[in-house]
């Protein structure tokens, strides 16, 4: 940027007062445009640790653009704890539209879990305890998957037809690191406008992003998310294992357990925050993968047969 200065005449005290300000000014404004470039320089580095070239990963299903956006916003506030975690906004929406809420009903009390799209417009994910009796014996009833916006307004309620749940598997029951459920909505979402990208997790350190609802959605329906780190079982001979799944860092107070968790260099989902005591995430297994997969087949026999 090029500056001109105008020759003047000295000038009084009073004017030179305010020349001084207007300098102090013109200084500050430099100094943190210096520094928004300084960050953005390491927000770069962060995301072309894959490769060369600093652009988001065209091989993954997600919409890319979006999450290179996101990724380069919260790279840019690190500094900044208060932007760890925050409401979604319209801007982001679009990508986050698959991410909803289950809501059932047991012992004429409210459970939410969040949950996330995947493969089609009526398979979610989620954890499996939100399935789970009550210390009554009580089953869970009345379980919806609810499209909430960007102003926390829920815009459908769709009835669960059936749920898949791996803590009904032999020996399974309990186990933090198959808490997973798939459940099949009685229609298809009309307000996601994406399902979400689901991958297998490296088991390398990771920065991600987490997006969520609180527990308590009628008192705080607003999808929120929040930044943070993804750590590796063991390094520097330290075991970050959590619970049987991989310890985080992001701020998950109060945040409903089915919480995607996504790579933020490519906007897949790695795993899924399982509980907010010990920040733990879990990851696709063969169980949740076949499960899916069976499920998207029948939805294509079924759309088979009735083109027939």
């Amino acid at each position: 940027m090029t500056m001109r200065a105008k020759l003047a005449s000295l000038p009084s005290a009073s004017n030179s007062r305010k020349s001084a300000l207007k300098i102090a000014l013109m200084t500050g404004a430099l100094a943190a445009l210096a520094l928004m470039d300084h960050q953005s320089a390491h927000a770069d580095a962060a995301l072309c640790g894959k490769g060369s070239a600093c652009a988001p990963d065209l091989s993954s299903p997600a919409e890319n653009q979006h999450f290179f956006r996101f990724s380069m916003a919260h790279d840019q506030g690190a500094q900044h704890d208060s932007l760890r975690r925050s409401e979604v906004t319209s801007k982001d929406f679009a990508s986050f539209s698959g991410v909803g809420v289950i809501s059932c009903m047991v012992d004429g009390k409210q459970r939410t879990s969040t949950a996330f799209l995947v493969g089609a417009f009526d398979i979610g994910v989620t954890v499996a305890h939100t399935f789970q009796k009550s210390a009554t014996g009580a089953e869970p009833s009345d379980c919806t998957y609810n499209s909430i916006d960007s102003l926390g307004q829920v815009r459908e309620r769709i009835p669960v037809s059936y749920v898949k749940s791996q803590w009904d598997e032999a020996g399974a029951a309990g186990q933090i690191s198959k808490d997973f459920a798939v459940v099949r909505l009685s229609q298809p979402s009309r307000y996601a406008q994406r399902t979400m990208p689901l991958g297998r997790f490296s088991g390398a350190a990771a920065s991600v992003v987490m997006v969520g609802y609180k527990s308590d959605i009628d008192a705080d329906s607003v999808k929120r998310k929040a930044r943070g780190t993804v750590y590796e079982r063991r390094a520097n001979g330290i075991v970050n294992s959590s619970a049987g799944g991989f310890t985080h860092d992001l701020d998950s107070r109060d945040i409903a357990p089915g919480a995607p968790l996504m790579d933020e260099s490519t906007g897949v989902i790695i795993g899924m925050h399982a509980q907010s005591a010990r920040n733990t995430m879990i990851t696709m297994n063969d169980w949740l993968e076949t499960t899916i997969k069976g499920e998207m087949q029948q939805q294509q026999q079924r759309e088979a047969r009735a083109a027939n």
